[in-house]
C-alpha cells in the first residue's frame, strides 16, 4: 500500500490484538489511536461524521478525538508559507540596511581618496578602470562580511542543537549566502563606484 496517514507503511508494519498489546507492550495508561483511510478524498467528511458516530455510541462515556491528516497538512503549509515570509522579510531587511552600510562607506573612501582619483585621471586611467576598481571594492568587502556571517551561523549550529531544534547545516546554503552578500555588495557599491569614475582631474585634485 505504501505510506499513509502520518508516514506509517502497513507494509513495514506488525499489528497485534489490542488487549495483547496492552497487557505486554504498553500497558494500560496508554491512549488508544485508530488509523482510517478512506478510499476518495471527498469521502473524508462523511467518513469522520460516521466514525464520531460510531465511537459515540460503542463508548458513551469516554472521550475521543478525531483528526483529518489533510487538515494538519494545510496547518503544516500554512505555518511553513508563513515561516517563508518571515524569513524573506528578514532578507530584504539584511539587504537593504547592509547595502546602505556598504554605501557610506564606499562614499568615504571616494572621498578619502579624491586625490587619488584626480592623479589616476591625469594619468590617463579610464573610467571603466576606476569604476572597477571601487566596485570590486565593495564586492570585496561584502564578501568578507559575508565568510564572516557563514562561518558564524555553521559555528553556531551545535548550539542551536542544544535547545532541541532540528539543524541540518547544507554547503549549498553556504555559497547562496555568500553570492547573496557579493550581490549586495555589487548593486549598493554600484553608484559610489560611478561617481567617483565620473571626477574629472582638475575638480579631484583641488579637493583636500
Amino acid at each position: 500500500m505504501g505510506s499513509v496517514s502520518s508516514g506509517t507503511s502497513p507494509d513495514d508494519s506488525i499489528f497485534v490484538p489490542y488487549s495483547t498489546a496492552e497487557k505486554y507492550i504498553f500497558g494500560r495508561e496508554t491512549a488508544p489511536q485508530i488509523m482510517a483511510v478512506a478510499s476518495e478524498v471527498g469521502e473524508v467528511p462523511d467518513k469522520i461524521s460516521a466514525i464520531k458516530e460510531v465511537l459515540a455510541e460503542d463508548h458513551p462515556d469516554a472521550n475521543f478525538t478525531v483528526t483529518d491528516a489533510g487538515n494538519a497538512l494545510e496547518s503544516a503549509t500554512s505555518s511553513a508559507k508563513t515561516l517563508s515570509m518571515l524569513l524573506l522579510s528578514a532578507a530584504v531587511l539584511v539587504f537593504i540596511v547592509g547595502g546602505i552600510g556598504i554605501m557610506n562607506v564606499m562614499f568615504v573612501s571616494v572621498k578619502e581618496r579624491t586625490q587619488e582619483i584626480g592623479i589616476l585621471k591625469a594619468l590617463g586611467t579610464s573610467r571603466r578602470a576606476i569604476l572597477l576598481e571601487f566596485l570590486l571594492e565593495a564586492t570585496l568587502i561584502s564578501v568578507l562580511g559575508g565568510v564572516l556571517g557563514t562561518a558564524a551561523g555553521f559555528a553556531l549550529v551545535p548550539l542551536v542543537r542544544l535547545s532541541g531544534m532540528t539543524v541540518e547545516p547544507l554547503t549549498v546554503s553556504g555559497m547562496y549566502a555568500m553570492l547573496f552578500a557579493a550581490g549586495t555588495g555589487t548593486i549598493f557599491g554600484m553608484y559610489p563606484a560611478w561617481k567617483a569614475s565620473r571626477l574629472t582631474p582638475i575638480e579631484a585634485l583641488a579637493q583636500e
